[in-house]
């Protein structure tokens, strides 16, 4: 079954199949799969992005001095205004879509410096994705809903305030700039602003709130100021209407993820940079989803940001980890939040079926534009890229045309109709496989594949047997030959070099490991296709 909308994001297909977990030693199965759109079926017509990076080549903290403006601690009158403002207005917060991601400001995310310039270095900016042993992860739209609370549906963030009652209070939220920077402060001081308004009972307090929000834990542009450009985003959602916020944020995070990449491989004279995305959030996400890198956290809490307030983790060698397959990295972090559904289904979203969480599921598989708040930051958003972390199957993925002339140009596109479009729901269990090419497309980045160049057909033929229980490989090294057993059940080989550390000897065995799937993914996939 294939997505039968021009629109369409996903397609059902039989391919030959491998599992991503090397540790695993699946045969090459062909195998009914799904996909996100487009993908390639070629190697060598979508080149990997680059080569693999190394998170050893992070800057010490000493050359470069990185500012980190976006994360923003809580100040100890903000959570009793979000108590009490939240009894007043929950009902409306729920409407706008904003409930969750305002409850999540009174929790404080301790940051650690090493961890967010550690997956920094494994950014790519043509991908927007971090690019890993196992291949590639980012932090989606789906994130941005779960963990953020923000919405994926709902108008642009740039929505001019139209109707009059709107626009006389958004005046007087001007009005009350305008005082502030006339003040002894000359600027409308967040925590002044916070004070003045907080308890009042002003006719405009909640917009007030709402604007304090705003500029201080969604868009930061200023370090201390209530910025002029969330007025109007504050009045829309005091008033219930929907604003996608979810792709806004997502945009500033994918820019200065960018900028901070390109500073931490090129400093020149500068080694300082501001950095004013809510990173806070990418934390998170990693915590979500490497479990070697998060604090000890028990169970679920919402929202969100309650389950990591205040937690702190020291990681003595993040690259150590990092450099890893896929086994140290949670794929489905929220699949328990799915219930106890079995079976992934089809559904038919678009017309008379669209429902929100269809819709919000639709928007977040797609490939589309995220406008920011700037309407300038224009990034791209490639869901089809990381399937795996929708439950969906990987195959190469092909590129995507920008759509980015123009702030309005990308909001259509982000926007476009859901008219008829087929989309697979993945149960909580559903394992995500690769496609064989995949495997051998991305085994190119990591070294396997100049490694196996070295080993010809002949001898893929003797070193890879079907039916027993133990393989052979021969790995050449210099003018002397090791043959080391491996077992299915991920047995360690013996130790010919006495003197090898464990560390070592455990690098070459999954070294190893990933030669031989790779040798049965050549084998098998000649063979069937």
């Amino acid at each position: 079954m294939a997505a039968t909308s021009e629109d369409a994001s996903m397609e059902e297909r039989e391919e030959l199949m491998v599992s991503p977990k090397l540790a695993k030693h699946h045969h090459p199965t062909r195998k009914v799969a799904r996909f996100l759109k487009p993908s390639v079926s070629s190697i060598d017509v979508q080149p990997f992005p680059f080569n693999l990076p190394t998170a050893s080549s992070v800057p010490e903290k000493s050359s470069l001095n990185v500012s980190f403006n976006g994360w923003r601690t809580t100040h100890r009158d903000w959570k009793p205004w979000v108590d009490r403002m939240h009894c007043m207005h929950q009902s409306t917060w729920k409407k706008a879509g904003i409930e969750q991601a305002v409850l999540n400001s009174s929790y404080e995310i301790t940051k650690n410096d090493d961890l967010i310039l550690g997956f920094a270095q494994k950014w790519c900016h043509e991908t927007k994705t971090f690019v890993f042993v196992f291949g590639e992860a980012t932090i989606t739209l789906e994130d941005m809903m779960v963990l953020g609370g923000y919405s994926v549906l709902g108008e642009s963030v740039l929505t001019p305030v139209e109707n009059t009652e709107s626009k006389t209070v958004l005046a007087k939220l001007y009005e009350k700039k305008v005082e502030f920077s006339r003040s002894t402060l000359r600027k409308a001081d967040q925590v002044s602003w916070l004070k003045k308004f907080k308890d009042s009972g002003s006719e405009i307090e909640h917009e007030a709130f709402l604007a304090f929000w705003l500029s201080r834990f969604v868009f930061p542009s200023s370090y201390s100021t209530v910025a002029r450009n969330v007025f109007p985003i504050a009045v829309h959602l005091a008033r219930g209407i929907r604003l996608a916020l979810a792709p806004a944020v997502l945009a500033t995070i994918y820019r200065d993820l960018s900028l901070l990449k390109a500073k931490l491989t090129d400093q020149n004279d500068d080694p300082s940079i501001t950095i004013w995305a809510p990173l806070q959030l990418l934390q998170i996400w990693i915590w979500e989803r490497f479990p070697k890198l998060r604090p000890n956290v028990g169970g679920s809490c919402n929202p969100k940001f309650a389950r990591w307030a205040k937690k702190k983790v020291q990681i003595d060698n993040i690259g150590s980890i990092l450099d890893r397959d896929s086994e140290d990295f949670c794929w489905r972090p929220y699949a328990d939040d799915l219930g106890n559904e079995k079976n992934g289904k089809w559904v038919v979203v678009g017309g008379d079926c669209l429902d929100e969480e269809s819709e919000s599921w639709g928007r977040c598989f797609r490939v589309s534009e995220l406008v920011g708040i700037q309407g300038k930051c224009i990034e791209q958003y490639l869901p089809h890229r990381v399937a795996m972390q929708f439950g969906m199957d990987q195959d190469i993925p092909g590129k995507v045309p920008r759509n980015n002339g123009s702030p309005k140009s990308a909001w259509s596109f982000y926007t476009r109709p859901l008219m008829d479009l087929k989309l697979y729901l993945p149960s909580r269990f559903s394992e995500p496989y690769v496609t064989a090419r995949y495997f051998e497309w991305r085994n190119k980045s990591t070294g396997l594949h100049s490694l196996l160049s070295q080993t010809g057909d002949n001898e893929t033929k003797t070193s890879v047997k079907d039916d027993s229980r133990t393989e052979k490989s021969k790995e050449s090294v210099g003018d002397t030959t090791r043959t080391c057993d491996v077992s299915h059940d991920g047995a360690s080989p013996g130790n010919e070099d006495g003197d090898t550390s464990g560390l070592e000897l455990e690098a070459r065995i999954k070294r190893l490991e990933e030669v031989f799937a790779y040798l049965k993914t050549r084998k098998y996939g000649n063979r069937l296709l």
